[in-house]
């Protein structure tokens, strides 16, 4: 406590951090306490928590297009994939189309769980048993049930139904039950003892397809691991790590299997084209075979003697121009039909015999546009714009197709009629050659055109049916799934740090709150950040002994606060050209402040520096002094002298009341019933006037400025005013009335004085006390702490 210097202040107070510190710090252990209570509820919490893991699993998404089998004579063209688009995959994967055939395949509806006292357990590989619902699976695809059971000795009973109780009756197992109207099976696993499973509870839940499907998908996360890879990584978060891993995996396996079901499309198509064409190619070479047989029957021919000598090599070659050019003709025709009867703009069978390059690329290029298509379409919509525009380039690229081949067919009708110019010249040269032989070899060149085809589809047939039987993996498994050991909720770090933080802030603002609430002053501080620039004297502490009183050799803490208060009261006191008493006065706002203890002990003190003191008990409605000085009220005193004329104030003067020879002291006397009208009737005035010239020092205890207006009836007698204010007791909304009546002139030369301080305002007390008495206890008090060392008086400040 700084009693040495006036406390004044224009602006605001900077806050003291360290006393902020100490205010909070002296409730040490209701934070500790909240901090470990804090703590052992989260423990609690976190060990009645089901723990979740993140399973995880890496692919390479493989791009093989190349690898197609293709046999030696007249190789088949790639048709393979197009360049990866692995958000395309990752949409792949996610669809409900995949998810569902996980669902599917795993049983993923139907849960089970091990009844807990806070916690229901998941089980899937070591399940007791497992239920079988023989509804049909169409039905079962909207149902949701739960229902609890509880194993007995001979079976099991249905404890719960979606949380209405049911009755006791015990199912045996392997028996046929039904469940709001759904037939099931409950059945023990393989190896299982019924035994140990005796009154246990399990919990059963069926979902619906829909719902099932989209909880996977919410909680499935799919993401490339770097940007220049063709790397998935598939996790899944859960509570069952088998049950992840199995989920995960299976992911895989429908995916890849959905892949390969992909890759085959085209092949299949070649197959199933080459089938049709076969059952036609049969009906035409069994109508030439019976159109040969018929014709030699009706004209009763037999084996051909060899051509002529004249028929050179030129007819032969020519002949071998005109069938293959007919062949190329009847390949391209037949081309044309398939591709004007392909309506749906589906796959074009490729590389059926044609020779034309421009036919086969445009064909290559139709088949690649038509498997883009296919693929965007598995997971998006029919009205996809992306289709559309797909859609519009494959009819483009069919009617390019058909102008190739139309321009193909022109070619060879050209070429065929050249070449047939160049066989009938040589035709003339055999004109002698039977009609018959002419007939029967346009029969048989027709003929030998069918089996050319008829071989050249069955090889095409073979190579789709190779490539459909060797189709590649789409992708490659880098790691199945693996789940971490660590869990990834609750977080046990951050829980116990969130715990801690939260039992430290509870205390902290039930604290603050009653901080902000406390309508008190407690500290100098207080009282500065109200008045502004008014003076503070001095603070006087609390008094825990029943003296109440200095004395002359006092060394206490009592009696240095007033030597404190008595110098720096010289300090404000006006110059006075005369040599005359100081007038000072002595009030508060409010009764039980401590007016009246700080007038008689301030006298006391300045009556030890030999000065003469008049102690004037003004207070006549309530008066207190004659308790500190054991006296009766009745008393003579200053209610007498105001009171009767003929009273002189001399008489009404007590000495010695106090031990202290120096010290005068004027009680106020009987109560009146009119105390202000007695202070101004101009006795008291001129009782002041003449008691200035016998002491050194006149101290009035006068009534609360707040109650009456008695003091203001004096004030203007005094030089000087001590306002007394007591820490823990004096509320704050009324300190500004004090503040006003001094700006307004009604108290002159005002100073305040704190009483009390350090009575109940722990967040004080210690910062007070340890500071009073480390400054001057040392020298003057042998009972004070000069003895204890630092460290003791740090964990002093932890005891209450």
């Amino acid at each position: 406590m700084e009693n040495t210097q006036f406390e004044s202040q224009e602006n605001e107070n900077p806050i003291n951090i360290l006393n902020e510190l100490f205010k909070y710090l002296r409730f040490w252990y209701w934070f500790l306490l909240s901090a470990v209570l804090s703590f052992f509820i989260v423990n609690y919490y976190l060990n009645h928590t089901l723990s979740v893991y993140e399973t995880k699993a890496n692919v390479k998404i493989i791009d093989d297009s190349k690898n197609n089998f293709v046999l030696p004579v007249a190789g088949l063209t790639s048709l393979g994939r197009t360049k990866v688009n692995l958000d395309n995959q990752i949409e792949i994967i996610r669809s409900y189309r995949i998810l569902e055939q996980v669902s599917k395949e795993l049983n993923l509806d139907t849960q089970y769980y091990t009844m807990g006292y806070f916690n229901n357990i998941e089980i899937w590989k070591k399940r007791p048993f497992s239920i079988e619902w023989l509804d049909a699976p169409v039905n079962m695809e909207v149902k949701n049930v739960s229902f609890e059971i509880e194993i007995v000795k001979n079976g099991y009973k249905v404890v719960n139904v979606d949380g209405e109780e049911e009755n006791d009756k015990v199912f045996p197992f392997n028996s046929i039950q039904k469940i709001k109207g759904i037939p099931y099976r409950l059945s023990l696993q393989v190896g299982t003892v019924i035994n140990k499973l005796q009154d246990k509870r399990y919990l059963i839940k069926h979902l619906p397809t829909k719902a099932t499907v989209i909880n996977l998908s919410n909680n499935l996360k799919i993401a490339n691991s770097n940007e220049n890879s063709d790397i998935l990584s598939i996790s899944l978060s859960g509570t069952n790590k088998d049950k992840s891993e199995a989920v995960i995996n299976e992911i895989i396996k429908q995916f890849d299997i959905d892949g390969l079901n992909d890759r085959r499309i085209v092949s299949q198509k070649t197959i199933e084209f080459v089938n049709d064409r076969f059952k036609s190619l049969e009906r035409e070479l069994d109508s030439i075979e019976t159109r040969k047989a018929n014709y030699k029957s009706n004209k009763e021919l037999t084996f051909l003697e060899a051509d002529a000598a004249s028929t050179s090599a030129s007819k032969t070659s020519a002949k071998s121009d005109v069938f293959e050019t007919e062949t190329q003709i009847a390949l391209s025709k037949l081309l044309e039909q398939s591709v004007r009867a392909d309506k749906k703009l589906d796959l074009l069978p490729t590389n059926i015999g044609v020779v034309n390059t421009d036919i086969n690329q445009s064909i290559n290029n139709f088949n690649t546009v038509v498997l883009e298509r296919d693929r965007i379409a598995m997971s998006g919509l029919e009205n996809n714009p992306k289709i559309k525009y797909l859609n519009g380039k494959l009819a483009d690229l069919q009617v390019n197709i058909l102008q190739t081949i139309k321009d193909y067919q022109q070619e060879l009708e050209v070429s065929l009629s050249k070449n047939n110019y160049v066989k009938r010249a040589y035709t003339n040269k055999v004109s002698e050659l039977p009609y018959d032989e002419k007939i029967l070899g346009s029969i048989e060149r027709n003929k030998n055109i069918k089996e050319s085809l008829y071989i050249l589809l069955l090889q095409k047939r073979e190579e789709a049916a190779v490539n459909l039987a060797i189709t590649s993996s789409s992708l490659k498994v880098v790691d199945y799934a693996i789940t971490n050991t660590n869990p990834i909720a609750p977080k046990r770090g951050t829980f116990y740090i969130v715990a801690i933080v939260i039992g430290l802030l509870i205390p902290f603002l039930i604290i603050y709150i009653g901080f902000l609430l406390d309508d008190k002053l407690h500290t100098k501080e207080d009282i500065l950040k109200l008045t502004k620039s008014k003076i503070i004297l001095s603070e006087v502490p609390h008094i825990n002994s029943d003296t109440k009183l200095t004395s002359a050799n006092d060394r206490t803490l009592l009696g240095e606060s007033f030597r404190i208060l008595r110098t720096n009261l010289t300090y404000i006191f006006p110059l006075q050209s005369e040599k005359k008493g100081q007038t000072l006065m002595v009030t508060s706002t409010i009764k039980g402040e401590g007016k009246t203890f700080t007038a008689l002990n301030l006298s006391i003190s300045f009556s030890i520096m030999n000065k003469k003191v008049l102690l004037i008990g003004a207070d006549m409605r309530n008066p207190q002094l004659h308790n500190y000085l054991n006296v009766k009220k009745s008393e003579k005193g200053l209610q007498n002298y105001l009171h009767d004329m003929s009273v002189d104030w001399h008489s009404t003067v007590k000495k010695g009341l106090t031990g202290i020879d120096n010290l005068d002291v004027i009680l106020s006397g009987a109560i009146p019933p009119n105390p202000a009208e007695l202070l101004s009737n101009g006795r008291l005035e001129t009782m002041i006037k003449e008691a200035k010239e016998e002491y050194d020092f006149i101290i009035i205890d006068t009534p609360p400025t707040l109650l009456v207006t008695d003091t203001l009836v004096i004030s203007h007698l005094v030089d000087t005013t001590l306002y007394v204010v007591r820490a823990d007791f004096t509320p704050k909304n009324i300190l500004e009335f004090s503040v006003d009546l001094s700006n307004r002139g009604k108290l002159k030369n005002m100073a305040y004085v704190i009483n009390n301080v350090g009575s109940n305002y722990k967040g004080y007390s210690y910062n007070y006390k340890y500071s009073y008495a480390y400054g001057y206890g040392y020298g003057y008090d042998d009972t004070d702490n000069r003895e204890k060392s630092i460290l003791k008086r740090f964990l002093s400040f932890f005891k209450k």
